[in-house]
């Protein structure tokens, strides 16, 4: 989303855990914990014959790890809870390009940064197994979507990497990077 999208407009893929330090009770209303994520934006693996007797192999891959702390309102009770979360935190970001001919050594480009990111969600968790009253041992199925937003980053401008004889050639762009995630999964109590 944002200046980002106008780098990339592909759609990541991922995974995240949460774990909480406590979550919403009869006398708290809310739940505070960490969110660790890992998202892919952009993986790339190109081969094909260059000439007769060349071929060249390409391999981009562009991601992101997140570690943010997580503050989330919510029923305590139900067999439907809806929330609303807030995020705070940073995130990785890192590129690793690998470019090689036959009978060449493969040339590799390594470029990372750090930003902050912030942002807040709304999901519904739906009872699928234990007890809805009490929530030792009871699992939920999980829906939410998250908009993120970031400071700005230095990445890898894809489009641009080149390479000629054993020298990788490449410019680097800088924007905010702003996300909307959208995730199913399981949410457990013990």
């Amino acid at each position: 989303m944002g200046d980002f999208s106008d780098y990339s407009n592909n759609v990541g893929f991922g995974g995240n855990l949460e774990f909480f330090f406590f979550s919403p009770s009869e006398r708290t209303p809310y739940g505070l914990g960490i969110n660790l994520s890992y998202i892919s934006y952009g993986v790339h693996l190109l081969a094909g014959p260059e000439s007769d007797e060349l071929s060249l192999s390409f391999n981009r891959a562009n991601n992101f790890a997140s570690v943010h702390m997580l503050f989330q309102i919510a029923p305590h009770t139900g067999t439907v809870r809806p929330y609303i979360e807030t995020l705070f935190g940073g995130s990785y970001i890192f590129s690793l390009t690998e470019v090689g001919y036959d009978y060449y050594t493969p040339a590799t480009l390594w470029i990372d940064d750090w930003a902050w990111s912030y942002g807040g969600g709304v999901g519904i968790k739906f009872f699928a197994t234990g007890h809805p009253l009490f929530d030792a041992g009871s699992t939920y199925i999980d829906f939410k979507v998250r908009y993120i937003l970031s400071t700005e980053i230095t990445y890898l401008d894809r489009n641009s990497v080149e390479y000629y004889g054993d020298e990788v050639y490449y410019s680097l762009s800088k924007s905010k990077v702003d996300m909307l995630t959208v995730s199913i999964g399981f949410f457990f109590f013990f």
